[in-house]
Order: structure tokens, then C-alpha cells, then sequence
């Protein structure tokens, strides 16, 4: 039985959202409906994951799995640092909308397909990140660039690892005696979509001859 759209008295009052956006197959129909319950109102409205999971008669769990969905596909940024009250006390991070920041498959994308089955054999084994684990990861990581990029790639990677054995991986890569100079070590997103909390150790550096030259000298 279809659903069928008619007319209505306030549709000189609409919020604007593109078709491809409610189209898109990448996220599901409570975030889409998240994005246009945020998209209705005037740019700058602000409203706490609290209201709206009481706003919508669901948990701040429920609201946390959808905004993850929106900021994967790029429909959300996330702050750099986290908001602090009048108070000063420590805050949560800001969710802004935008344009996605990738192309949206469509459904003649041959794409499409192999996107869509390889998130149904995640289905059962995916989880959400939380802010603090991100937040260890990116602690504990030697080389702090493109913090957006980065946390875009540790959210896909916790669907093929848990997060905590990607923290302890990143702590004993940036503790390792073998690290190389800062400006050779991956970028954090790179590490990350290389799946490179599987490898071990780095391989012993070797001696440069200068180096080697003076320890000569020295003897």
C-alpha cells in the first residue's frame, strides 16, 4: 500500500532539502527524518541532544546513533574542541549541518551495490564511537593533522575493530623506539584506513653514516 504526499495548507511554509539528500542510501530513514527536523528551522537555531530525544520520545543513545549516521556521510561537521559553560566547566563537542562533503551514490552508481551490501555484513557487528574514545586515539597519536579527516576514518574503523585495540595500537606505534621522524609518520586518517593497528612493531632504524661517523669517533 503506498504512501501518497497531497496538499497541504502550509506549503507556502516548506523547508527546502534536495532530493538526492532524501534519497541517500547511506543513512537511514530516522536520520534523514533528523535532518530535516533540524533543516526546518532558521540558521543559527540551536537545540541539545537532550530536547530532542524528549522531543521525539527517544533515548540519547537513539539521537547519538543517528547523528553519527549524518556525520559519516558528511551532512554534520563536529567542533575541534568542546563547548565550556558560563561556568567554565567542560561541554560537549557542537554538530553543525552543511553540504555533504562527498558525492551521494545514486542509484544508477554501480557503487551503490557493493556500498550497500558491505554495510548489511556490518549490520550486526557495528557499533558507534564515543567521544572520549576518539578523543584517547587521538591522544595517544604522534602526529595530530586533519583531526576531521581522522575522526571520519576511526568511525569507519570501529566497524571492523573494536576501538579500544585501535587506542592501545596507536599508543605503542607512537611509543615505539623505531618511530621515524615526525614528518615521515602517517597522517592519523592514513593509519587508520590502512588498517595499520594490525602491523607490529616498526622495523629497526637504521645508522646514517654521520651518525655512524661520530659513534666511530667517539670510540
Amino acid at each position: 500500500m503506498p504512501l501518497i504526499r497531497g496538499h497541504h495548507s502550509f506549503d507556502d511554509h516548506f523547508t527546502q532539502i534536495p532530493n538526492d539528500w532524501l534519497r541517500d542510501k547511506r543513512i537511514s530513514l530516522g536520520a534523514k527524518g533528523l535532518l530535516a527536523q533540524l533543516l526546518s528551522h532558521a540558521p543559527g537555531w540551536r537545540i541539545s541532544q537532550e530536547s530532542l530525544g524528549r522531543d521525539n520520545g527517544v533515548g540519547r543513545d537513539a539521537i547519538r546513533t543517528l547523528i553519527n549516521e549524518l556525520l559519516e556521510a558528511g551532512y554534520l561537521m563536529r567542533s575541534e574542541e568542546r563547548e565550556r559553560g558560563e561556568k567554565g566547566y567542560l561541554g560537549g563537542y557542537t554538530y553543525t549541518t552543511q553540504d555533504p562533503t562527498q558525492d551521494i551514490p545514486t542509484q544508477d552508481n554501480p557503487l551503490l551495490k557493493k556500498n550497500i551490501t558491505k554495510k548489511n555484513n556490518l549490520k550486526n557487528n557495528e557499533r558507534i564511537y564515543s567521544d572520549s574514545e576518539f578523543d584517547s586515539f587521538w591522544g595517544f597519536y604522534p602526529k595530530k593533522v586533519d583531526k576531521g579527516a581522522a575522526l571520519r576514518a576511526f568511525i569507519r574503523a570501529i566497524k571492523k575493530q573494536d576501538a579500544d585495540t585501535i587506542i592501545e595500537r596507536a599508543k605503542a606505534y607512537a611509543e615505539d623506539p623505531n618511530l621515524p621522524e615526525k614528518q615521515f609518520i602517517k597522517n592519523p586518517a592514513t593509519w587508520l584506513n590502512a588498517e595499520a593497528w594490525n602491523n607490529g612493531p616498526l622495523p629497526k632504524r637504521k645508522t646514517t653514516d654521520s651518525k655512524a661517523l661520530e659513534e666511530w669517533a667517539n670510540d
